[in-house]
Parts: structure tokens; C-alpha cells; sequence
């Protein structure tokens, strides 16, 4: 065996790495089960109300990064290892067109309790916040 080969075989370094594949394996295999529930649970909402959970969006836009990092580290195309010794990733959800529909509906709520002569009013008594709710 050559020499080269041999220190390689006894690096340190190359066995500590492995060890974290190994572990990475398991997060990414505990990513991808979340992952699916989230997408049915995501389809299912969109399904039934015709928007998607905005947490769960933003959750699933940071796994998803998450297990791209894990998968850049497996095939060797970065030194970086992903969290828990990296930041979470925190990125904005995309989902723009439901998001949309989200804010359209949200608006079409407002307007149709302003016609309806729904007010809420705020005032301030003895230091306190208290809402009224007047119908007219």
C-alpha cells in the first residue's frame, strides 16, 4: 500500500467527517419525514381553504434549504456544516400566489365589515386599552 493511501486511511479528519455524514443521514432522513407531512398538510389546507399556513411556509421554504445544505455536505461540495453547528437557514417563503390569494381574501373581509357598519374604536380610559365595538 502506498504511503499516501495509508495516511489517508488514518486521518482523523476523513473518520470525523464520516461520523457527521452518518449523523447528517439521520437528520435529513427526520427532515424528509417532516417534509412530507407538511406538504400534505399544506396540500390539504390550500385544498379546503384556498390558502396555505404562512408559518408552515416559511417552515417548509427554511427545511427545504436545510436539507440542501445537508445534501451539499454529503457529496463533499462544502466544508460547512449544517445546524445545528450553522445557523439555521432563514429565508423569506416564497408561495407568492397564495399568499396573494391570502391577501385578497383578507381585504375582501375588511370590506365586507365596513359595509356591514362593523367600527371598532380604541380608547383610553384610566391608563387602559379598551375596544369598542359599535354597530351601526
Amino acid at each position: 500500500m502506498e504511503e499516501k493511501t495509508r495516511l489517508r486511511l488514518i486521518s482523523r479528519e476523513i473518520w470525523v467527517r464520516a461520523l457527521y455524514m452518518v449523523l447528517f443521514s439521520v437528520a435529513y432522513s427526520i427532515a424528509e419525514f417532516i417534509i412530507i407531512f407538511l406538504v400534505i398538510f399544506q396540500f390539504a389546507a390550500a385544498l379546503f381553504t384556498g390558502r396555505v399556513n404562512a408559518p408552515l411556509l416559511q417552515f417548509g421554504k427554511n427545511l427545504s434549504l436545510y436539507i440542501y445544505e445537508i445534501l451539499e455536505f454529503q457529496t463533499f461540495n462544502t466544508e460547512l456544516r449544517p445546524f445545528p453547528f450553522s445557523p439555521w437557514p432563514d429565508e423569506e417563503a416564497g408561495g407568492e400566489l397564495w399568499r396573494a390569494e391570502q391577501d385578497a381574501d383578507d381585504e375582501d373581509t375588511r370590506e365586507s365589515d365596513s359595509e356591514s357598519g362593523t367600527e371598532s374604536n380604541t380608547t383610553e380610559k384610566d391608563g387602559k386599552d379598551s375596544t369598542d365595538t359599535d354597530k351601526q
